[in-house]
């Protein structure tokens, strides 16, 4: 998982930070309790800087914002063990952060030796993608570039856009665990006429587990442009018919599949439909098929790939870009 604000704040060191308060002048049990701990007195610390920090930026709703913090405390007090106000308080310094720094936080970009990455931290919520920079200088490889960047800025901004989305209908309040996308770069491969990227995506917007994938993306050398799955094939050709018999033959003699090649999840999920092929990695030894969580078998079984011989098929592929 990512390194959201739940687990930053358990970090914090010990003495990064007191308690907001004289704890000479403690009193009540919770201010015993506060000052007798380490991590409680530094979120103590924390929640008062940011409340300071947002009172000053509240404007005409400071005394509303005054109002929240009192009965936030009045719930707090409610407390009389150590885990309950380190709920307490992480909870609130959660929402108080989204007033201060924003929901989602400052975008940070840098340049890498092979390509760039893309970080965004919000209070519950983060972003981080690295993508490649194919080398070059020449227009197809420009335009390659630009069409692999836009489509990972696409995606964080959908994801983006889905948070803002989740955050107005819950009234501007997020409860339950952190979100998180993360975008990395699995491979690539240059070919003597096209390039393969094979990007993987985590997402986590909730439940039980968060969704894993792949994403290819093919690109001709000669003028950059994009090869859809169907384009690495030759028009009208049963392409779909072939890749769904050697994928069922190869996974159907492999566990769990093969005490039962007649499985519903299987068959379906190899069926010979656009769909169930949308990610084709043409690589120097084959066309790597990769089949999606869930699309094969139960999410324990995660995410399986097929590696076909291009003898396999020959007959089906396309010979701009697999032709002698």
């Amino acid at each position: 998982m990512l390194p959201l604000v739940f687990c930053t704040l358990a970090a914090l060191p010990i003495s990064a930070q007191s308690a907001s308060f004289d704890c000479r002048k403690a009193t009540t049990k919770v201010e015993h309790l506060i000052c007798a701990d380490a991590e409680l007195g530094s979120l103590d610390g924390t929640l008062g800087d940011l409340y300071r920090r947002a009172l000053g930026d509240a404007g005409a709703a400071a005394e509303a914002l005054r109002t929240q913090q009192r009965d936030w405390l009045a719930e707090r007090n409610g407390c009389d063990t150590n885990s309950c106000l380190v709920d307490a308080y992480r909870q609130r310094i959660a929402a108080l952060s989204l007033r201060v720094d924003g929901p989602l936080g400052p975008i940070a970009e840098r340049e890498l030796p092979d390509g760039v990455e893309i970080v965004q931290r919000g209070p519950l919520v983060e972003l981080k993608a690295k993508y490649p920079r194919l080398a070059g200088e020449d227009s197809a490889t420009r335009k390659a570039n630009r069409q692999i960047a836009a489509s990972v800025r696409e995606q964080l901004q959908d994801f983006r856009q889905n948070y803002l989305d989740f955050l107005d209908g819950n009234q501007g309040e997020h409860f339950g665990p952190p979100w998180a996308i993360e975008i990395d770069v699995a491979q690539t491969y240059t070919g003597q006429r096209f390039w393969t990227i094979d990007l993987t995506l985590y997402s986590y917007t909730g439940g039980a587990h968060g969704a894993f994938m792949h994403q290819a993306l093919v690109f001709s050398r000669d003028q950059g442009e994009s090869i859809p799955p169907a384009g690495l094939f030759r028009p009208d050709s049963p392409w779909l018919s072939r890749l769904a018999e050697l994928s069922h033959a190869d996974l159907s003699e492999r566990e769990p599949f093969n005490a039962d090649s007649d499985d519903d999840w299987l068959r379906n999920g190899t069926a010979p439909e656009a769909e169930n092929y949308q990610v084709l990695l043409p690589l120097a030894d084959g066309l790597k098929i990769i089949f999606g969580q869930y699309q094969i078998g139960p999410y324990a079984l995660g995410i399986v790939d097929v590696l076909l011989g291009y003898d396999e098929l020959a007959g089906v592929l396309n010979p701009r870009w697999f032709g002698d």
